[in-house]
């Protein structure tokens, strides 16, 4: 109870009456500890409008796409010599958008059923970004090392082969977790001053075990929630460390990170930022003390690349909710990336037949992407899982069809033009990569590459 009643001190709020015991009332098996958040979902009322975009909604978010993600640009092709190539037809084609749609259900590349085959063609059409997980000790996946000494990295090294044969960029997830579930039991018979320095060693090892070809890591787990590494014995959930105790860890876990590949980008990680059932603490309070901790790390030079928010916790979110979040967080002045976000049809806050259920599942996921994509802060969403998108055979569902719409359709840009006599070619077009096909005088077909830049309008191209 420190914890709780240091926080309500240093920030001024009321803590109420509200009590883990009585949140907890109805469970029928204990909650592990580090999934305290997985509380049953209370269906809300007068909730019409509220987990899908009203016409005037869409508009406002496509208008921000339109602003946010698309510029105008002029190419100029030129021919080696410098003369400009006029009159030629030109195809250009997205291929990758700059902003990351992610998928976290990685694949191994030394292990590939059929299923796994079938997946990696659809996921590789879709996503441009993937999940490669290195829990340090946390069951469900293959942990790195339950046994000291006894490092067990082939899976993670697996999943990063796989996202880089695919062409999708590769993150890591987690490098620091300090989670009872996460932390190895050996650990605890050394002292601390031993702890962190087995910490750095397992930072170091695993960055230098995904090499370059991982380009994004989620730096720290759940730091808001979750005590620090010496204070773990005491941990008693919600517990809210001071910034100076949560930098007591991270901070130097930046600088490991740094020193080992200064090129990949490092988020902070953390839930309960949009809605949470946590005593005694509201969401907005966690964004507040999620922008002190930011703004400390920036004083001692030791700031993240991005900030993450996990967003699984307690339901769905409505739309009110979900923006309210990104923009209390964009006070941090870094990219937000939506680390964890999922939609499971039994948390569903409306009833109907399945063609009801299933319209309204999509229109709520369509309506997360879009106001994400919509925000100038957000680089990045993942979503997490795959039974969702993926049958058991593999085959896409409606959710992976309707999306595939979204992104690959309605979000991308396709233009069939002809240069001009000073050989350019003028669009509007989304951020992205682009494969670029021109065509000579006798109809042959000459491809290119062309990467489509914010803040770089005017390109010219040597054909």
């Amino acid at each position: 109870m420190n914890s709780r009643r240091n926080f309500i001190k240093l920030f001024g709020y009321s803590t109420g009456a509200a009590l883990w015991s009585a949140c907890a009332t109805g469970t029928k098996a204990p909650v592990i500890a580090g999934e305290e958040w997985k509380q049953p979902s209370i269906p809300e009322r007068d909730m019409d409008g509220h987990y899908a975009l009203s016409p005037q909604m869409l508009a406002e978010a496509n208008a921000s796409i339109d602003q946010y993600r698309t510029a105008d640009f002029t190419i100029r092709l030129l021919k080696p010599d410098g003369t400009p190539l006029s009159g030629s037809p030109v195809a250009l084609d997205l291929k990758q958008h700059h902003f990351d749609w992610g998928f976290s259900g990685a694949r191994r590349i030394d292990a590939l059923s059929v299923k796994d085959r079938r997946v990696t063609e659809y996921v590789k059409k879709l996503f441009n970004c993937t999940t490669a997980k290195c829990y340090w000790d946390e069951r469900w996946h293959q942990p790195i090392e339950h046994q000291e000494g006894k490092r067990i990295t082939e899976r993670f090294r697996a999943e990063v082969d796989w996202a880089l044969a695919n062409g999708l960029k590769a993150k890591g997830h987690p490098l620091v977790w300090t989670v009872r579930k996460a932390i190895p039991r050996w650990m605890d018979p050394y002292p601390y001053s031993v702890q962190i320095q087995k910490l750095e060693n397992h930072v170091r090892d695993l960055i230098r075990t995904g090499g370059k070809g991982v380009a994004m890591w989620d730096l720290c787990n759940e730091m808001l929630w979750e005590p620090s590494l010496r204070n773990l014995p005491q941990r008693e959930w919600p517990h809210l460390e001071s910034v100076d105790e949560i930098l007591s860890y991270l901070e130097p876990a930046v600088h490991w990170a740094k020193e080992e590949n200064p090129h990949a980008i490092y988020a902070l990680n953390d839930y309960g930022l949009v809605r949470t059932k946590a005593p005694g603490v509201t969401s907005k309070q966690q964004r507040s003390r999620y922008m002190a901790l930011v703004e400390e790390m920036h004083r001692r030079g030791c700031a993240p690349d991005a900030i993450g928010s996990q967003c699984h916790v307690i339901g769905w979110y409505s739309n009110k909710e979900f923006t309210a979040m990104l923009d209390d967080l964009s006070m941090a002045g870094l990219p937000i990336q939506i680390t964890e976000f999922w939609a499971k049809t039994k948390d569903c806050p409306f009833t109907g037949d399945a063609t009801q259920i299933r319209k309204i599942h999509t229109d709520y996921i369509k309506m997360i992407y879009t106001l994400a994509f919509a925000h100038p802060r957000v680089s990045h969403l993942t979503y997490w899982g795959g039974s969702e998108w993926f049958d058991k055979e593999g085959n896409p569902t409606y959710i992976y069809t309707s999306m595939l719409d979204l992104i690959k359709a309605k979000w991308s840009t396709h233009a069939s033009l002809t240069t001009n006599a000073d050989g350019e070619i003028a669009l509007k077009a989304f951020f992205g990569d682009y494969h670029l096909v021109w065509r000579d005088g006798d109809g042959n077909q000459h491809p290119a590459s062309i990467s489509l830049n914010k803040g770089q309008p005017n390109i010219d191209l040597i054909v």
